[in-house]
């Protein structure tokens, strides 16, 4: 019996649905999810013509695929075109690592990511929360908190994960603002080309990646040196003593320069953007619902509950993160047939989840398109993947808990001491190398 097709968008006869993809990949994704189900095929490159022209991308949406493409690395591998163009842009680090060398490095970060350890900077991130409050009185009513939360990520991390001077300097959290957009541009541009030229060649696109690249390694260098002058490695126990004092079991080979510098730039960038974009939505939505608001800052005025799975403040980030996942979009590349949602996939293939669009999925998610932060009080009944705004599997972000902790930490903080009123209709993002607003968020904070 010959498999059964799996539906899709024709696309344009020569660039297939690569230009859509490109443009607004999270509204392609779920208008074609609406008009074609769980799994959803997508031609990148011309109709007909050489083989190696043309790629095949395969999107599927149910909890159950989603959860095989993210545990099943026998199958589904990530060494797609977007991990790819990540690791040509950051190296390799704990993000792009694979085999051996992730387990080593997972082995020798984790201790930094224990709930225990999270406990002992949680003292910093209120420091800085409080910082954040304080400003507000002098800064204005109106602020964008995209701009607002951004400087206190960066500032958390400079406190706890980098044990350097008490903040990133402001040259440095202006950096990042400029360069994390244009990095993200580079990977999505690069991560969607059916033929991608090799670097070394000079086309505008490849000069432009360089140019990014180089310049977001300066800054990370730079910060480096300002944190070994002020703190050496050897006396405290955060990211980089711990990068610096592991060696390999067998032969004692320590991280090189080159590892230490990778991990230390995706940590400094993975580490601010996630909690920066379920911050910002958190805040807007908030802003949008003023009674939801007012149930979540009744919790955030008293002690914090027992358990997450029990506390308001901690709810509204998670049904945050469910509407505008920060990292929105997985490829896989697959290595040997496989069957999804009872469908052939080829061998050759590359399959993408979404946490955008299963998040949104009105099987698992009544009202899917509300802001309900009462979904994640209790325990839930839905599927396991039916939320994975961290990923799956065994490559669950390292740094969950500590994103969680430090956004509801801030949320606590302003929620004590302002009402917010979002100006905006709607909160306009971008799929880059995370979910970002983009364009300003504007929140008027005022005073209870």
């Amino acid at each position: 019996m010959a498999a059964v097709p799996i539906p899709g968008p024709t696309g344009h006869p020569v660039f297939g649905m690569a230009r859509e993809l490109r443009r607004d990949p999270l509204a392609t994704l779920l208008g074609n999810f609406k008009r074609h189900g769980d799994i959803v095929v997508y031609r990148i490159g011309p109709a007909r013509g050489p083989r190696r022209l043309r790629r095949r991308i395969v999107a599927v949406h149910h909890p159950e695929a989603v959860q095989r493409v993210l545990s099943d690395a026998q199958v589904f591998s990530r060494l797609a075109g977007p991990l790819r163009a990540v690791r040509e842009m950051f190296g390799e680090n704990l993000v792009t690592a694979d085999g051996e060398a992730w387990q080593r490095q997972r082995r020798a970060l984790q201790p930094i990511f224990t709930r225990n350890r999270i406990a002992d900077y949680s003292e910093a991130m209120e420091a800085e929360a409080r910082r954040v409050v304080g400003d507000l009185a002098v800064a204005g009513e109106v602020v964008d908190v995209a701009g607002l939360v951004e400087v206190y990520t960066l500032r958390v991390l400079g406190r706890t994960l980098f044990k350097g001077p008490a903040e990133l300097d402001e040259r440095t959290v202006a950096d990042f603002g400029r360069l994390v957009p244009l990095v993200g541009r580079a990977i999505r541009s690069r991560a969607v080309l059916a033929l991608r030229p090799p670097l070394a060649w000079p086309t505008p696109a490849n000069r432009r990646f360089a140019r990014t690249h180089d310049e977001l390694y300066a800054v990370v260098d730079r910060v480096l040196d300002s944190r070994s002058r002020s703190n050496p490695p050897s006396a405290g126990e955060d990211l980089l003593a711990r990068l610096q004092a592991v060696r390999e079991p067998e032969t004692g080979q320590a991280f090189s320069a080159e590892e230490v510098r990778d991990q230390a730039l995706m940590f400094l960038l993975a580490g601010h953007t996630t909690t920066t974009s379920a911050l910002t939505s958190a805040l807007y939505l908030l802003g949008r619902h003023p009674e939801i608001q007012e149930r979540v800052a009744e919790a955030a005025a008293s002690s914090p509950a027992p358990s997450p799975e029990e506390d308001p403040v901690v709810a509204a980030v998670m049904e945050a993160m469910r509407l505008y996942p920060p990292s929105s979009m997985l490829a896989r590349r697959v290595l040997v047939d496989a069957q999804l949602d009872g469908r052939l996939v080829p061998a050759g293939s590359h399959v993408v989840v979404s946490a955008w669009v299963t998040h949104r999925h009105p099987e698992f998610w009544r009202a899917p398109e509300e802001f309900d932060p009462r979904r994640f009080i209790g325990a839930a009944a839905r599927p396991r993947y039916a939320y994975f705004p961290f990923g799956g599997g065994v490559r669950t972000c390292i740094g969950r808990h500590f994103a969680l902790v430090e956004s509801a930490i801030l949320l606590r903080e302003l929620l004590r001491s302002y009402r917010l009123l979002a100006l905006d209709a709607e909160l306009p993002v971008a799929q880059l190398a995370s979910l970002r607003p983009s364009g300003p968020v504007r929140v008027k904070f005022e005073r209870r």
